[in-house]
């Protein structure tokens, strides 16, 4: 049922590129006028939670001091004001010395002269020829690596088999286009088992313009055109739109339906029975809180749209940098090498519910056969296309996304929004 992939060639069709590895050398020192120390780092976590924080703090940071004899104090901070966290500390000059980022931080950011130039560090990363090469190019910026990729989210559709049993749909004979998805999610209205059949991400962050990102892969659109300038307004990108207002329109899917910060997932809650472009964090949900869910979950493959060559999902590679401010850049280079070890990285991921950016990493126990499916799923995955502007984008697509489900915009001015957003971004 699932695809084999070889490990080499995970993301290959994310329009990445390639990267080897010693031990703990210094580089050339850089000065910079940030925070803290050169005896000591600050380490910025996002979206950390109970157990993630003690392990650092008992067990990944104390082998750290011992190895280094550096001190590091861990900042936490939620990923919905983080990004504004970043730059704001940039500009007083407050900025910790290692960011944890998100998947499309690494642009804007370098665009903005907030982080330090990797390349010259690169020749002492040690687990560089461990990380999927694809995986690592996507933290190069205009030609320079400018952070390191340390877990990621391989987005794919969740399914709950007993909620399809209860409408009438084979739970072993899932969709593999948008009729076929619609067709499902149809059943599941007309049977009432579930407040919205389809949940596309709706939260208090971007995860509608997310999941619509998946739909626009999967139909064969892009963000740009050859030229440079936005392509909502393509064939491709407006039947996703149409594809997804209709859903909203004809009930498949619930805009009351939003998700809090700390919620339960809709798709384990029993909310939904299907979760498009749903990712490792159902399956970690499940095993924490509700494991009685855990083999009611299925992940499908990813879907082909109509104008689309083939299946396409998502990827959301999270990365650590260093500061360009930071008062100690060889050691905060020294905690990233240190961080990407196998054994630090793979506790990590474990922690956070996100997968392995290590390809020796790929077949670790705790990921499950859930995990490890992602994984072989992830053939399919593409990241989103790197630019200055997406921290703006990803936040005003996601409003304008919001207008069109709910019926106050058209599929036509939604498109045009959009392309004016991001085109007067261009200038």
């Amino acid at each position: 049922m699932y695809p084999t992939v070889s490990r080499r060639h995970l993301l290959a069709g994310a329009g990445l590129g390639a990267l080897s590895l010693p031990l703990l050398s210094a580089c050339g020192s850089q000065s910079g006028s940030g925070s803290g120390n050169a005896e000591s780092l600050t380490f910025m976590v996002l979206g950390g939670n109970q157990e993630l924080n003690a392990y650092l703090s008992d067990t990944l940071l104390p082998a750290f001091k011992e190895d280094s004899g550096l001190e590091v104090e861990v900042q936490n901070s939620d990923w919905g004001s983080a990004f504004q966290k970043v730059t704001t500390a940039a500009a007083s000059g407050q900025i910790a010395d290692v960011l944890l980022l998100g998947a499309i931080w690494t642009a804007p950011l370098a665009a903005k002269g907030v982080l330090l130039p990797l390349d010259s560090y690169m020749p002492t990363l040690e687990s560089k020829d461990a990380i999927y090469p694809e995986m690592l190019a996507d933290g190069v910026w205009d030609g320079t690596q400018y952070s390191i990729p340390i877990d990621t989210d391989v987005r794919s559709n969740v399914y709950r088999s007993d909620l399809l049993d209860k409408a009438g749909v084979d739970p072993t004979a899932l969709p593999t286009t948008w009729a076929e998805l619609r067709e499902i999610a149809t059943k599941v209205r007309d049977a009432g088992v579930c407040q919205s059949p389809i949940w596309f991400g709706l939260d208090k962050s971007i995860g509608l313009q997310q999941a619509f990102a998946v739909l626009m892969f999967s139909n064969g659109a892009t963000y740009w055109k050859e030229d440079g300038t936005a392509n909502f307004d393509s064939p491709q990108a407006k039947e996703a739109l149409q594809f997804l207002v209709d859903c909203f329109q004809e009930g498949l899917s619930d805009y009351h339906l939003v998700m809090g910060a700390n919620a339960q997932r809709p798709v384990v809650a029993g909310q939904s029975a299907i979760c498009f472009g749903g990712s490792m964090a159902d399956i970690a949900d499940a095993r924490n809180n509700a494991p009685e869910v855990v083999d009611k979950l299925v992940i499908g493959t990813p879907l082909t749209g109509p104008s689309g060559s083939g299946p396409a999902g998502g990827a959301w590679i999270n990365k650590l940098a260093v500061a360009k401010a930071s008062k100690n850049p060889e050691g905060a280079f020294r905690l990233i090498r240190f961080l990407t070890q196998a054994t630090y990285m793979s506790q990590w991921d474990r922690l956070r519910a996100t997968l392995p950016v290590r390809e020796d990493l790929g077949q670790e126990e705790w990921l499950g056969k859930e995990g490890q499916q992602f994984m072989e799923l992830a053939q399919y995955a593409r990241s989103q296309e790197p630019h200055p502007g997406m921290m703006s984008f990803g936040q005003e697509i996601n409003e304008l996304l919001q207008s069109a489900v709910r019926g106050s915009a058209t599929v036509d001015e939604t498109a045009a929004a959009i392309n004016d957003k991001l085109n007067a971004f261009q200038g």
